[in-house]
């Protein structure tokens, strides 16, 4: 089921509106007007009410320009709200030519009316005009805004001038019984081009900059626009089709008033909020030292301190507007601070907070001049770095990547972290800032799933591998549910007699789209998310009810091997579970062994000495699997019950090319027999490779040599053969 997002974005309901306004225009254009339910006696009362909307409206966004926060405002609204009220003079005007009851005589015509609607609306087209041609960001004085003002009371007087007192400059505008002349048809064509040609500027710059206020300053000239097409298609002064030009009017003037309060009000209220912050720390400090205790700063004051995503956006619009103008290029860096939990579960928030100042302190001492640093959420950080292309994004990346490497000391402990890194440079095509962003936030998810400290470049084919590792994701949760998991085992051989003493159980996952998926697909998946636990246990369960049912059959003496997670051993009451899966099934004790890694062991190795001495009080075998890959403690070796070593198939595969691989081998199977431990090979593939571990005493094997990992009747039909190879030798 598709889920909706709760609310639609802004940008799309202006699209709409505006969609919906010109689906009207075009329906009444190619339609007869008489067929709609209209009645001429109904416009002079809605005209007013329409115009005086108009004029009040008009009035309050020329007073968002005059009560504007700061000595600086935009330059867009110090034009606007200037022209707004321009067009609140012309619209008295408009509004006291039309006769406000039916019959009754007009106090100056409807002709003058057409005359002041014609001005009103080139005024208006032309400042819309104006203002998407303003740079982006530039402000301007209260000087300059009292010139602009002055201006357009200039404006509204010569149309008065015009109208009034000399009216015969002024070409005929409107006919009755004809409707518009020549003049107003090809004066208001020019206009709706200019209002489209405003209308699409503005909208190519709110792609670049994802901004509130350029959406709707589009939609107030595309609804403009608009009003100019009704406004020609009347022929009577009490057309269906004027009233609606007056309508589209009011629409336009709603979308200009919140586009100017957008920019003259909630953006400095927001600066305004976050210079608050600032200020309000700082008072407390003085205040502090002034009674001799310096407050220390918390993580979210340097955090708060720190521009924020939507600054970063806006930074990096800018940036890449640049860069298409001088050729250039610009790359934005996402960092994430691996395993950063760890800091907070172990030394509280208060160790966290001190590891969040000191990576400020460490990357912005590493910025260049024009670089913007900023927080995105928890422990990530954004870098928009202007002028920067592959080569030297990735060098800048890795010298942030070396100054995180250096030991962090939270609450007087020394801890080593590392930052994943995603880059995405701005590509040859067109890309919003938010686009940008995004792609090197794409990079940062497959930097941390390839492993701490990875460095990865946006490619197009990471967004699809995202996607499919969400789907993979979700439908992980109902697999085990829907009993999509199965297990497959490889036989372990002893090498005295060849005969088959162990199985060691893996999990495969059917999925209903993909097949057959081996577990480096979904165990990465299954421990991020938390279902590995509950994996785990199933395999578990499977593995010993399925060697039960062989001892039962008397085809197996030996042990079925179970690989436990990290997460799972770490977890209290291993030694319970695996009880329990051991009563549940009827498996004896004897016939099981947990394979766990090095690395899960030495988390703690006072809890996993205690988890394995509770496991041996079992009876259960236990094995290091991949031994020599990790830790590699002779201490540990000689603290933890353990009975098996499990030499890593790396070694295996390159003894016959590598002098040290072999070395390493034989030193590995020696120390096992030394403290009373097996040895198992992984891995052997190859004749030459069973003979030397023949020779140098290896205690079993595990391998394609023999078999691949095969189905449980796979198994049973093995077993059977050496059965019966058994008998026929005796």
């Amino acid at each position: 089921m598709m889920i909706l997002p709760r609310r639609m974005p802004g940008s799309l309901r202006l699209a709409i509106l505006t969609a919906l306004l010109a689906m009207l225009t075009v329906g009444l254009a190619l339609g007869d007007p008489r067929m709609l339910p209209w009645t001429p006696r109904w416009y002079p009362p809605a005209h007013a009410v329409l115009e005086a909307c108009s004029v009040v409206l008009t009035l309050l966004i020329f007073a968002i320009g005059v009560h504007g926060a700061g000595r600086r405002i935009p330059s867009t609204v110090a034009l606007l709200s200037s022209s707004a009220l321009a067009v609140a003079l012309l619209g008295i005007g408009h509004l006291l030519s039309i006769p406000v009851l039916a019959g009754s005589d007009a106090p100056i015509g409807a002709a003058s009316g057409a005359a002041f609607w014609v001005v009103a609306h080139g005024t208006s087209a032309l400042s819309l005009l104006a203002a998407s041609l303003l740079p982006v960001g530039h402000t301007v004085g209260r000087r300059a805004h009292a010139l602009c003002v002055l201006g357009a009371v200039a404006v509204a007087a010569w149309g008065y001038w015009l109208v009034l007192v000399r009216p015969e400059l002024v070409p005929p505008t409107f006919v009755s019984g004809t409707g518009m002349t020549g003049f107003t048809l090809a004066f208001e064509t020019a206009l709706v081009g200019v209002n489209a040609g405003a209308a699409l500027i503005l909208v190519m710059r709110a792609r670049r900059k994802a901004s509130v206020a350029s959406c709707y300053l589009a939609a107030a000239a595309a609804v403009t626009g608009l009003s100019g097409i009704n406004f020609t298609l009347h022929v009577a002064p009490d057309d269906l089709s004027d009233l609606l030009a007056h309508l589209y009017k009011l629409v336009a003037l709603l979308c200009l008033h919140r586009a100017l309060f957008a920019d003259a009000i909630r953006l400095p209220y927001r600066r305004l909020l976050a210079k608050g912050r600032n200020e309000a720390r700082r008072v407390l400090e003085s205040i502090a030292g002034n009674q001799h205790a310096p407050v220390t700063p918390t993580a979210d004051d340097t955090l708060a301190a720190l521009p924020d995503r939507q600054h970063a956006l806006d930074v990096l619009g800018k940036a890449i507007d640049a860069a298409r103008c001088e050729g250039g290029s610009v790359a934005v860096i996402v960092l994430d601070i691996d395993g950063f939990r760890k800091i907070n579960s172990h030394y509280g928030w208060g160790g966290g907070d001190e590891v969040l100042r000191e990576c400020v302190a460490r990357l912005s001492g590493r910025l260049g001049a024009g670089d913007t640093l900023a927080h995105q959420s928890g422990n990530e950080f954004i870098v928009v770095r202007r002028h920067a292309d592959r080569d030297s994004a990735a060098a800048f990346a890795r010298g942030l990547q070396e100054c995180m490497r250096l030991p962090f000391a939270p609450g007087g402990h020394s801890v080593c972290l590392s930052v994943s890194v995603g880059i995405a440079v701005l590509p040859a095509e067109p890309c919003q800032a938010s686009q940008l962003l995004h792609m090197a936030q794409v990079a940062s998810a497959c930097a941390r799933h390839e492993g701490p400290a990875h460095l990865c470049f946006y490619t197009p084919r990471m967004g699809g591998a995202i996607r499919e590792r969400v789907d993979l994701e979700t439908m992980l949760y109902r697999a085990i549910e829907r009993k999509e998991f199965v297990l497959q085992y490889q036989p372990r051989i002893s090498m005295k007699d060849g005969r088959m003493v162990g199985v060691e159980a893996l999990v495969r996952w059917r999925h209903p789209e993909l097949g057959l998926l081996a577990p480096g697909r979904f165990i990465p998946l299954a421990e991020e998310s938390g279902l590995i636990n509950e994996l785990d246990l199933w395999v578990l369960r499977e593995a010993c009810t399925r060697a039960a049912a062989w001892r039962a059959q008397g085809l197996f003496s030996g042990r079925v091997s179970v690989n436990l997670s990290a997460r799972q051993f770490q977890q209290a009451g291993l030694a319970q579970r695996v009880r329990a899966a051991l009563e549940d099934s009827g498996l004896a004790p004897e016939g099981l062994e947990l394979e766990i890694t090095e690395s899960t062991v030495m988390h703690d190795t006072e809890d996993a000495a205690d988890v394995l001495r509770s496991l041996r009080e079992l009876g259960v075998t236990v094995s290091i699997d991949d031994f020599g890959t990790g830790y590699s403690s002779l201490s540990y070796l000689k603290r933890f019950p353990l009975d098996v070593l499990k030499i890593d198939r790396a070694f295996v595969r390159d003894m016959e090319s590598d002098a040290t691989g072999v070395a390493i081998i034989r030193a590995i199977i020696t120390l096992a027999h030394s403290l009373g431990l097996s040895a198992v090979a992984e891995g052997v593939e190859t004749e030459e490779q069973v003979a030397f571990l023949k020779e140098n005493g290896c205690d079993e094997i595990q391998g394609y040599y023999f078999s691949r990992p095969v189905w449980p009747d796979e198994v049973s039909r093995l077993l059977e053969e050496e059965a019966l190879a058994v008998c026929s030798t005796t």
